[in-house]
């Protein structure tokens, strides 16, 4: 179990106390949440990756509406506009949750301050509200700035008060309701305007992650190696405590392997393990996902986590973690990472764990297979959505009042037919905005037509 002790002078206001001063038990912090990214076969990182995955209610503060992207089949020329995705976004921070837990015998309502920077991100969702800054974000223009490793964003809440009943905004989201589901003392703003079960942040960043997956020449296995910030070089080495290489099949077979722990060092040539990259049909059972889940939850617990906290991880994340389907690489980021690019400052005197899983998204051959199909169409063409449209309103109606991942697939056998170029690009995943603008960068100079034609051009940003 991995804990951090943080020893700040506690805040006292009116109707609270300091919270340890009666008991000699420590108060108790909690935190856990995903560091994701997506890279292709030689390891590199790829970005423009803000894009949504289990979107939250409408209640959860923005730090800029358009910066995230949601991702359903619709094209965006025809909805919403462009997506805006961000070259510089490596890595999506995707929802921490702090939970606290008082001693026995504390006096609450407690007022405790909490602080947490990004380094090299902007923390873009949070709840409930607090005090943000995004240096390079210019909230009011169409220029998004630039991400780097200099750039450190902030989210401090002031004055909270924790252990003070009220009422939680009400919603019916899944995603939402999950984390509630969980015994922790609630936290309302000072101003006693916003109440919830934990404190929930999300953010984007030109970041790293701490491992790379190769693929090899052949196709069939990965190389797995470990990536340190310069700054932690002289910590080395942290431990990964485990690994899984997840293959999720449409219809949710899934199949795994649990790799072992492993060392990161100062040296990036050095290989953490060897892993067969593809699964054989027998190895593909629905049953499985009982099996992954326990061990994951294990893990979670093994970093500090109480049992219902790592059921709410795993319950917040089951469509994403578990149904959608991809190659991806999990593992239990070690403290150290974790505590250096995402420092966290309580005012009070606490023990922290904190839980954090590492999601890389593999590029498979498969989507290289759907990117041929873009590259290769010999017209390009938006005409059978308005055709749909004009042709099937109530269809479209119904697709647009329940719209999301995977809908409009499966409707092109009823009423609506939809290219091959287009079904290719809906195959391709979350990240099927992210791939195509890749592979024109890298030279598809064909997919400009199709990029032009569905509006999926990146975010404006300033030059570096």
């Amino acid at each position: 179990m991995r804990k951090t002790l943080f020893w700040v002078i506690a805040v006292v206001g009116v109707g609270g106390a300091s919270p340890a001063q009666d008991s000699r038990d420590p108060w108790r912090i909690h935190e856990w949440g995903t560091f994701t990214s997506l890279q292709n076969e030689s390891g590199r990182t790829i970005g423009w990756i803000n894009t949504e995955d289990e979107p939250v209610p409408d209640f959860v503060h923005r730090l800029r509406k358009s910066l995230l992207v949601p991702i359903d089949d619709l094209p965006p020329v025809l909805s919403k506009g462009a997506p805006h995705l961000h070259p510089d976004v490596l890595v999506r921070l995707e929802t921490p949750v702090l939970y606290f837990h008082p001693p026995k015998g504390a006096s609450l309502p407690a007022r405790i301050d909490l602080k947490v920077d990004f380094r090299g991100g902007w923390l873009t969702e949070f709840y409930p509200d607090g005090r943000v800054t995004a240096p390079g974000l210019d909230v009011e223009t169409a220029d998004f700035g630039r991400l780097g490793p200099g750039t450190v964003g902030s989210l401090e809440w002031k004055g909270l008060w924790v252990g003070k009943e009220g009422e939680f905004p009400a919603t019916r989201d899944a995603v939402w309701l999950a984390p509630r589901d969980v015994r922790s003392a609630p936290v309302m703003t000072a101003d006693q305007k916003e109440c919830e079960g934990f404190i929930f942040y999300r953010g984007v960043a030109y970041l790293e992650a701490p491992l790379a997956a190769v693929r090899s020449r052949e196709g069939n296995r990965l190389s797995i190696f470990g990536r340190l910030p310069r700054e932690l070089a002289g910590a080395a080495p942290l431990r990964i405590p485990q690994m899984w290489l997840v293959d999720i099949r449409e219809g949710g077979d899934i199949g795994f392997r649990t790799l072992p722990g492993a060392e990161l060092t100062a040296n990036p040539d050095r290989t953490l393990a060897n892993v067969e990259s593809t699964f054989l049909d027998r190895e593909y059972s629905p049953g499985n996902l009982s099996r992954l889940r326990r061990e994951m939850k294990e893990g979670l617990m093994a970093e500090g986590l109480y049992a219902d906290e790592a059921d709410a991880l795993l319950n917040t994340w089951e469509a994403s973690y578990f149904h959608a389907p991809g190659l991806r690489l999990f593992f239990m980021v070690p403290r150290a990472w974790t505590d250096h690019v995402l420092p966290l400052k309580a005012s009070i005197p606490a023990e922290v764990s904190r839980a954090m899983i590492g999601r890389l998204e593999l590029v498979t051959p498969a989507q290289r297979a759907c990117l041929k199909r873009i590259i290769n169409a010999k017209e390009v063409s938006n005409a059978w959505y308005f055709e749909w449209q004009k042709n099937h309103p109530e269809a479209v109606r119904r697709f647009l009042e329940r719209r999301r991942e995977g809908d409009l697939q499966s409707l092109r056998k009823d009423c609506v037919q939809i290219p091959d170029n287009y079904v290719a690009y809906l195959q391709l995943g979350r990240f099927r905005n992210s791939l195509v603008l890749d592979a024109y960068k890298r030279g598809a100079v064909s997919l400009r037509s199709f990029i032009e034609t569905y509006d999926l051009a990146p975010a404006s940003v300033s030059e570096r």
